[in-house]
């Protein structure tokens, strides 16, 4: 029987070509964008969940509670983690990193040093590898990281120091690099490379013991938190509570007493880091909020049910063609179970088919996200671990694919069918479909509609005026600060650069680096000091960025020790200043006291999801450790490349593009946008494939009636809206279900940015349009195909 079946099976879908090869085709994309996305959705809620001790691992956060808002950290001041240690002997392991940062190292080659620039050097304590699981190749993890003049690499950064090693990495063990050309480390250890669902990114683990030692005002400083950062890992979970409260009462041990009132500590569990938006993300990291996962969950079982729509319209479409085929089938014996399992082994064959044809696909399209993401260093791969997803998906397409259309099949009555006299009810399908085509155009209007939100909000981000001038911006590294004007003026003396300026950083915070510090007025209290972002900049930095004088002056001289200040808009509504007035105050910051000289312009000082804060600029040399370049015209990158190495020749040349740094300050929202872009694509896509192939039975079963109706003078027009008038009313019909939803989604997703465009009519009208007059379009070639048939031919046949 199973021989017959599949016979017959191989028959059906021969005989039906078109059909068949649309069903595979729909069916195989819905499917691969599905397990794409639900890949992906996996993979980033993977994050650190690979480590032994993950369930009882917390990262310590602070929350620095102001008068007027309360700032969440995710890193911790240096001193916490030994105090932690000391004083807390219920907790199993505390481990304290640093960075990851970027460092200079060199290489002793005979004669000459190579020098090497790193970006992800990560310094951790030797408790680090008994709390994280690390592959370790060649060392020992109980000792490598004991000397605070030892360094651990990964396998790809001892393969770019020593070449190909033919796996031998014993033989790196001892080798010596030297930490900015003149601190020598000895290799002892060498592991794998760190997985991508990490929030821990390194290269490179050097002692933190040598970080204090080179930084010991730092390394006990309890005021300021710079990048550290504080893991505990403890027994059970129930300690989570009783640990934070203890640390409450127990912190005025250590801080001052104006700290201790501002700041608190909490414990947040491993797994929660990479999709907690509440605390930012790690240095070179990324955070990937959980409510965009789940949307991206309900997005993938939307693009699998238009794919199934599309497959069970087109079966039960097809139903009046197989009906006499039934009807014998029963008077020659065949029950109705018979032909139900007959109908789902074609169906499964289908099935089959477009499973296979979509690993295919997915393993293209994984590798395409990895290449088009790699600012983000995704790491997706389809492994055996997908084998339970791949089966859950297809049992859950052949469950609501193949058994209904099989249930309709063969339900035809014998004699109804044997004389060609099959009728379908609304009970019996045909309502039945057209609700199925409904619901897949809503989904399809969602997509279109949502995507179109989206290029709204991504074009705002792009086109919106930052308050600074930041189109043709080279910055480099400017690591001697008294060599800065010998700098300045080789780069000058190229037309193609017209300006240039020093400065601890642009106008806008990019790459996760920002300084920040609390200011008060001197008369005032510690208690009541607040938060603000501290920029330093030369003489030349306003009039490079264009940022506007409101009242007051520039800095004249560049000094190397601050006297002056010159804040923005938002920094005097603290207190009520009006620009004018501001000028000759004087604010304390952690460094010290200083007058303000000049107030600017309000500039978005942070990204476009957050509001602009309260932010000091000053004139302080020594912090002047990047040089913005303006560039009229070419790109002389290689000037600048050998002016740079003329000036500063015991260092490595960098250089990044402003408007490249701030566009990665959106790399998570390009990413959802990117993605509804590709899914809206795809969910038209395959709508209109199920609605070509369901023209195609619409057109053959009112062949007759589209006939008479010629031969009674209907014109083109005419026949064409018989035709396609049903599809036009349930498209609008889902326009009108789908704009609401779209509506409150994209009202919710908006709100999480300050700074965000206005949902306006104009978005759900070109949404509803487009899918009508690409739905249309489909429609069009079967509907004037049949309009231009000759109405003799079709009414000459049975």
């Amino acid at each position: 029987m199973l021989k017959n079946y599949l016979k017959i099976a191989w028959r059906t879908i021969l005989k039906n070509k078109i059909s068949s090869a649309i069903n595979i085709l729909g069916l195989s994309i819905g499917i691969s964008a599905c397990m794409a996305i639900l890949i992906f959705v996996r993979y980033e809620s993977s994050f650190d969940k690979y480590h032994s001790k993950s369930e009882h691992t917390y990262r310590v956060v602070q929350h620095n509670n102001l008068p007027d808002q309360t700032l969440y950290w995710n890193t911790t001041a240096y001193p916490l983690a030994e105090a932690l240690r000391d004083d807390f002997p219920e907790i199993d392991l505390v481990t304290q990193t640093m960075g990851p940062i970027t460092q200079e190292f060199g290489i002793v080659e005979g004669p000459d040093l190579n020098t090497f620039e790193e970006t992800q050097v990560l310094y951790v304590d030797s408790f680090y590898p008994k709390t994280f699981d690390m592959e370790w190749i060649s060392g020992n993890p109980v000792t490598a990281l004991k000397d605070m003049h030892s360094v651990v690499l990964t396998e790809k950064l001892a393969r770019k120091y020593f070449g190909k090693i033919e796996e031998n990495y014993r033989s790196i063990l001892g080798k010596t690099i030297l930490l900015h050309g003149n601190e020598p480390l000895t290799i002892t250890g060498i592991i794998e490379d760190v997985p991508g669902n990490s929030n821990q990114r390194f290269n490179m683990l050097i002692p933190y013991a040598l970080f204090k030692a080179k930084n010991p005002d730092v390394s006990g400083n309890w005021s300021g938190n710079h990048q550290g950062t504080t893991f505990v890992v403890l027994q059970n979970s129930a300690l989570k509570n009783t640990l934070e409260s203890k640390i409450e009462s127990w912190k005025k041990k250590y801080l001052k007493p104006e700290d201790d009132m501002r700041i608190s500590y909490f414990l947040q569990p491993l797994a929660d880091i990479h999709n907690d938006t509440l605390y930012g993300s790690n240095i070179g990291g990324y955070v990937m909020p959980t409510n965009t996962l789940n949307m991206l969950t309900i997005v993938a079982l939307f693009i699998l049910t238009i794919a199934i729509v599309n497959f069970v319209n087109i079966l039960t479409a097809q139903s009046t063609s197989r009906s006499k085929e039934v009807g014998i089938r029963k008077i020659f014996g065949s029950n109705r179970l018979n032909l139900i399992l007959q109908f789902i082994f074609e169906n499964s064959i289908i099935l089959l088919g477009s499973l296979g044809l979509s690993v295919a696909i997915l393993n293209i399209v994984l590798g395409q996200l990895n290449e088009n993401l790699s600012v983000i260093d995704l790491q997706l791969a389809l492994g055996w671990n997908h084998v339970g997803l791949i089966l859950f998906i297809g049992l859950l397409t052949l469950l609501s694919a193949a058994i209904y259309p099989a249930l309709v099949l063969s339900a035809f009555k014998p004699i109804a069918a044997l004389k060609n006299k099959i009728r379908f009810s609304k009970k019996d399908g045909i309502g039945i479909r057209k609700s199925l085509v409904t619901v897949q155009f809503i989904i399809v209007q969602l997509f279109v509609i949502a995507a179109i939100i989206l290029a709204s909000q991504m074009d705002y981000f792009k086109s919106k005026s930052m308050g600074f001038s930041s189109d043709a911006v080279v910055i480099t590294s400017a690591p001697e600060f008294e060599k800065l004007e010998v700098y300045r003026n080789s780069l000058l003396e190229n037309n193609e650069i017209s300006k240039v300026s020093f400065g601890s950083g642009p106008p806008m915070a990019v790459e996760g680096l920002q300084l920040g510090t609390s200011f008060r007025l001197p008369q005032q209290s510690p208690e009541h000091a607040l938060e603000a972002e501290i920029k330093v900049g030369d003489t030349k930095y306003l009039d490079f960025y264009d940022l506007e004088l409101l009242s007051g002056r520039n800095f004249t001289t560049n000094k190397e020790a601050f006297d002056e200040f010159i804040v923005n808009e938002t920094l005097l509504g603290t207190y009520g200043w009006n620009p004018r007035e501001a000028i000759g105050k004087k604010i304390q910051i952690n460094e010290g006291i200083a007058t303000i000289v000049g107030v600017v312009r309000d500039f978005h000082n942070n990204s476009l999801q957050r509001d602009i804060s309260p932010c000091i600029i000053m004139n302080w040399t020594y912090f002047q450790n990047q040089a913005f370049i303006k560039i009229d015209s070419g790109k002389p990158l290689e000037f600048i490349k050998a002016n740079w190495e003329d000036t500063f020749a015991s260092s490595v040349f960098r250089y990044s593009f402003l408007d490249d740094s701030i566009e990665k300050e959106y790399v998570v929202e390009q990413l959802i946008f990117n993605g509804f872009t590709i899914l809206s694509i795809l969910a038209i896509g395959i709508g209109c494939l199920g609605l070509f192939g369901l023209m195609s039975f619409i057109v053959a079963r009112k062949k007759k009636e589209i006939g008479i109706r010629k031969v009674l003078g209907a014109g083109i027009p005419q026949i064409f809206s018989v035709v396609t008038g049903e599809f036009i009313g349930l498209i609008s019909v889902a326009f009108v279900i789908a704009a609401p939803f779209v509506y409150y989604f994209g009202k919710v997703w908006l709100e999480s940015f300050t700074y965000r465009i206005e949902l306006s009519v104009w978005m759900f009208l070109s949404g509803g349009l487009l899918t009508l007059m690409i739905a249309m379009i489909t429609c069009s070639f079967q509907s004037l195909r049949a309009a231009f048939a000759n109405p003799v031919n079709s009414l000459r046949e049975e």
